[in-house]
């Protein structure tokens, strides 16, 4: 499993220049004999974390919850082997090693903080709970994406020839997040982190309630998602300004639970969101889907409202010039489609914006962000999600009107006042309920990461990508296969795992092969 999993002390982190929003510091030498003297080196041990879940999701959110699914269609620069769902054991994006850095060093701190020299558990509760709860959030989203996943919750010292970790089963994974959030918890109970940059006591209740909601256990996530129920801190966005904050200034937004830092001069540009979904000096694979742009449109003309997330996820000023200043409607997908092609649900307005005076109108509205200087903290964890989920739960709980209240409360904080409960047959019908619920989540959460597994979760992963697929390989004029394999719901294992951890051979995700 590479060294990576070695953990080999004197070389695990050699960071540099680090520093910013975890005070971090030039790091170096980190073996257990020269380091962890005193309590000032848990917030750089932390630091290197922080760094490691850096690498590891900064790209992956999106590639895993939104590239392979409906959430978008392709610009003909994106990658076919994804767009096609056609996933090889040689992509580097299916490689482990970024996870099992940062859970490594999540590890060392857990081992290691307890053992500083006069130090009180009281002390080192915050830096601790932060270590169990990354390590749990890591291998959710790792069980998510790969399935069975080597559970390592030990420090390794050993030799490159002795590493033989096998794949725990999908229980013992789910046994082992369960664990380490009630572990976060506990230590974030004596001592909490406030900082959203951090993972906290709210965000291991938001994490309790997607877990509960992946193994379909409604009651429990019920129950954890009570924690956010006249919250202190945290509620959901209220309008249109509010509800662009959380992107444009997630640390300030009380919507938001936790939020992935990033600063320039310490970690250079963020590339991957904007080169996946929109970038002023490139062309993005990927853009919204036609049908996403399509509810927009008919939220836009109902009468009832319109929605404030349309035009603060895509620029729909520029989308009206590049329409010819015709009034958008289902044909500006395409009249207006370079302006389509570009996400700015990060992008901040742009100074610079062009008034048309005549039509009293900018040419565009918000900065699209490149891929050489794109700097934003990527929102993780926030109440939106959780409230959504929530009305799952309380609709797999025979709760139907309790859940569409809470899809109401969605729309309406964004502008949009159809009640959802006229949307249905009835407000028992758990199908049609359960299709509102996702549909607001596709909406609302649009470029986040949530998506594939939205629709893994609910069983509906196949039927809503078989003619998707479908439809996509035709028009590639290639072999029309539609989803094929169930089994390519996960992603497939690195080739090079099976190199380095001989007890993965013959333990692929099937149906892909090991090289």
């Amino acid at each position: 499993m590479k060294k990576y999993i070695i953990l080999a002390f004197a070389s695990l982190l050699a960071l540099s220049s680090c520093e910013s929003f975890l005070d971090r510091s030039p790091l170096s030498d980190l073996s257990p004999s020269s380091y962890f003297k005193d309590k000032a080196e848990m917030k750089n041990w932390n630091a290197g974390i922080y760094d490691a879940f850096q690498s590891a999701l900064s790209k992956r959110q999106v590639l895993f919850g939104d590239v392979r699914s409906d959430n978008v269609t392709g610009t003909s620069y994106e990658d076919s082997k994804i767009y096609m769902n056609a996933l090889m054991p040689n992509i580097s994006e299916a490689s482990w090693e970024p996870f099992f850095t940062c859970i490594s060093r999540c590890n060392i701190g857990i081992q290691m903080y307890p053992t500083i020299p006069n130090i009180l558990e009281s002390e080192y509760a915050p830096y601790i709970g932060q270590c169990y709860a990354m390590r749990a959030y890591l291998y959710f989203w790792g069980t998510r994406t790969w399935g069975k996943m080597p559970i390592v919750t030990e420090p390794w010292d050993g030799a490159l020839n002795t590493i033989s970790i096998p794949r725990s089963s999908l229980e013992q994974v789910k046994e082992q997040i369960l664990s380490d959030i009630e572990k976060a918890i506990g230590y974030f109970n004596q001592s909490d982190t406030s900082d959203k940059l951090y993972l906290g006591k709210d965000a291991m209740y938001a994490l309790l309630t997607e877990v509960y909601m992946w193994y379909n256990d409604y009651q429990n996530a019920l129950t954890a998602s009570e924690h956010f129920i006249n919250h202190k801190t945290l509620s959901l966005s209220n309008g249109e300004i509010e509800w662009k904050n959380i992107f444009t200034n997630p640390t300030g937004s009380k919507e938001v639970i936790f939020a992935m830092a990033w600063d320039y001069e310490t970690d250079g540009a963020l590339a991957g969101w904007p080169q996946l979904l929109g970038a002023s000096n490139t062309n993005n694979g990927y853009r919204m889907a036609e049908p996403i742009f399509n509810e927009f449109i008919d939220r836009l003309r109902s009468e009832e409202g319109t929605d404030a997330r349309f035009w603060n996820t895509i620029d729909t000023v520029k989308v009206y010039y590049k329409a010819s200043r015709v009034p958008l409607t289902y044909a500006s997908y395409t009249a207006g489609v370079e302006s389509v092609n570009k996400c700015i649900k990060y992008s901040n307005i742009d100074p610079e914006r062009e008034y048309d005076s005549s039509n009293q109108v900018y040419k565009s509205y918000f900065a699209v962000m490149n891929t050489t200087d794109s700097e934003f903290s990527l929102v993780m964890m926030r109440m939106a999600n959780i409230m959504l989920l929530r009305a799952e739960a309380l609709n797999k709980l025979n709760r139907g009107d309790e859940a569409l209240n809470i899809v109401n409360e969605i729309r309406s904080r964004v502008g949009y006042l159809k009640d959802a409960k006229e949307e249905v047959s009835s407000v028992n019908n758990v199908n049609e309920v359960e299709s509102i619920i996702l549909q607001e989540r596709q909406l609302e959460l649009y470029g986040e990461g949530y998506r594939w597994f939205d629709l893994m979760r609910t069983g509906h992963l196949i039927e809503v990508m078989d003619p998707i697929y479908s439809a996509r390989q035709e028009a590639a004029n290639v072999t029309v296969t539609g989803f094929g394999d169930e089994g390519t719901k996960y992603w497939p294992i690195y080739y090079g795992e099976f190199e380095s951890n001989k007890a993965l051979v013959g333990d692929q995700n099937p149906p892909y092969t090991e090289r």
